[in-house]
């Protein structure tokens, strides 16, 4: 165990009310345990009864050089944001980390974690990632790490972090990862009082994220729990929050964010984010409050419904039910059963619905260009135009690059295989966008090689393929090989990044998938229509895969 000093290097604030003895004695041995000498821990009670304030109380009096209890006037119970902002208040280090009472650290958490801030004194605080872990009460269950927003050592300014976790949680940057800088927190207002359970630790972190640097670690040393007596865990039971699916606290959070966060003086002012990028996570959070009130309203609730009994009806027989079908649907979804569900053999468009308007799966690779247009900087290079590279490069786009196969498409500049391109230089782009081409490459695992020795290191590959696709009918017909499903993405490019990160998505349902191979086009299809993700109708396979630093 590491020696007391006069003066913490890092304060570990954390939160308790009536956490399980055994997972809140295991928490404070992490801390305890830490191969950084300098550490001081906070025990903040929000409220708790005997049991658990009583040793929280002994382990400070066992220790009291290096662990120090706190508790609000009165015992009183005031939240998670009251309970954290009293540990930071009550800081002496000039680093704040955070631990959950269920969570726990690996021995050098601490260290590698204020070495790397140490390394990056432009950044303000440390993000990083956690183990979702199960096993430590069934061996059998799986546990997996949480994707990274950036490559480990990456510097990653604001907003670009807010942009990422806003994105139906892909990616997520768990409290017991972070350090920062105290000043910072303070600087930043700390948590919102009226935010006492779920949600309280985003909007900690967005107004951090809105306004402060990060540097990304990529250590594997911190761990959460999953328990059926955590507060998730019960915010699920109690239906205030679902990880999935709308629910009251998030939109509670997406409120806060619209009304508040987005909006705050310092930002408006001009210190924070540039103008565009706020309007661009305006417009998301509004688009994600729209879905959260469409699954409150009844009549949204009635359509799912009637959506099931279309679907039901489809798979149930080969003719035509029209009569039922007008009643719970209209427009497009009635052109889609009468290609589905007669005997009609001619798609609406063998065209994928270009001449119809955009295509479907068009509309899904945009979104998820969009949702990472910040990392479409640098040197870019761009498979068949450079249309993504303008769209959603803007001004950070330093030089554009076209590679096609063929020298004879307008707008070529680099004429390569990407499954055998020895002639293209290592570490050249910052940027690699490939969209809808790796299916019409053999050799798959020659050409992801290839994409990784492109990159320059901390450089990233925004990269989609068809999953559920009709068969083109130009001179691609020739060569189109491969549809994949994200399993397989996923099995193709984690040994190519092997140090770096990857993370594999999917878009589509099986309403937007009939829609793409009966060939209509976006205009055609509603929001309800669009927006959902089955992952059994991956229509769309996106990877953004991201180059180790070093």
């Amino acid at each position: 165990m590491a020696e007391a000093v006069d003066r913490p290097r890092v304060s570990v604030v954390m939160i308790f009310r009536d956490p399980p003895a055994n997972f809140f004695a295991e928490a404070i041995d992490s801390v305890l345990v830490q191969s950084l000498p300098a550490v001081e821990l906070l025990l903040c009670d929000d409220g708790s009864g005997a049991r658990a304030t009583d040793l929280a109380r002994a382990r400070a009096a066992a220790a009291p050089d290096r662990v120090r209890y706190l508790e609000h006037p009165g015992h009183a119970h005031l939240g998670m944001s009251h309970s954290r902002n009293l540990g930071i208040a009550a800081a002496s280090a000039d680093l704040v980390a955070f631990l959950d009472a269920d969570d726990r650290w690996a021995p050098d958490h601490l260290a590698g974690e204020v070495a790397l801030l140490d390394a990056h004194p432009e950044a303000d605080l440390v993000v990083g990632r956690a183990l979702d872990w199960r096993s430590w009460g069934d061996p059998d269950a799986s546990d997996a790490w949480s994707p990274l927003p950036a490559a480990p050592g990456a510097l990653v300014a604001p907003p670009h972090l807010l942009a990422a976790v806003l994105r139906d949680g892909a990616v997520s940057t768990p409290t017991c990862s972070l350090l920062v800088r105290r000043e910072t927190l303070r600087a930043v207002g700390g948590g919102v009082a009226r935010f006492t359970g779920m949600y309280e630790d985003q909007v900690l972190l967005a107004r951090l994220y809105l306004r402060r640097t990060a540097v990304v670690s990529g250590a594997k040393t911190a761990f959460y729990r999953r328990h059926g007596a955590s507060s998730s865990a019960r915010a699920v039971a109690d239906r205030s929050y679902h990880p999935v699916d709308p629910n009251p606290s998030r939109e509670a959070y997406l409120r806060w964010l619209a009304e508040d966060g987005l909006t705050a003086p310092d930002l408006v002012a001009g210190s924070g984010p540039d103008s565009g990028t706020l309007r661009a996570l305006r417009t998301e959070v509004a688009r994600q409050l729209v879905e959260h009130e469409r699954a409150a309203r009844p009549t949204a609730r009635a359509r799912r419904r009637a959506g099931q009994v279309v679907r039901t009806l489809r798979s149930a027989t080969p003719e035509p039910v029209k009569a039922p079908v007008r009643r719970v649907r209209v427009g497009v979804e009635r052109q889609i059963l009468r290609a589905t569900c007669s005997r009609r053999l001619e798609p609406a468009s063998r065209q994928f619905g270009y001449d119809r308007g955009q295509p479907i799966d068009r509309w899904y690779i945009e979104r998820f260009l969009g949702e990472h247009a910040h990392l479409v900087s640098g040197d870019v290079l761009e498979v068949g135009d450079d249309a993504y590279t303008r769209a959603f490069g803007a001004d950070r786009v330093r030089s554009s690059a076209v590679l096609n196969i063929d020298p004879t498409i307008p707008g070529t500049t680099v004429v390569a295989d990407l499954a055998d391109a020895p002639q293209l230089a290592s570490a050249s782009f910052d940027c690699l966008i490939v969209t809808q081409t790796l299916h019409l490459i053999w050799d798959l695992e020659a050409a992801a090689r290839t994409l990784h020795r492109l990159l320059r290191p901390g450089g990233t590959l925004l990269l989609t393929v068809p999953g559920i696709s009709q068969v083109a009918t130009d001179r691609w017909a020739e060569t189109w090989y491969w549809s994949l499903t994200p399993t397989a993405a996923r099995r193709l490019f984690e040994p190519v990044f092997d140090d770096g990160e990857v993370e594999v998505r999917s878009w589509g349902n099986v309403l937007s998938s009939t829609a793409f191979l009966t060939g209509l086009a976006v205009h055609e299809l509603s929001a309800d229509a669009l927006d959902p993700t089955d992952p059994q109708y991956p229509l769309v396979v996106g990877v953004r895969a991201t180059r180790a630093m070093s």
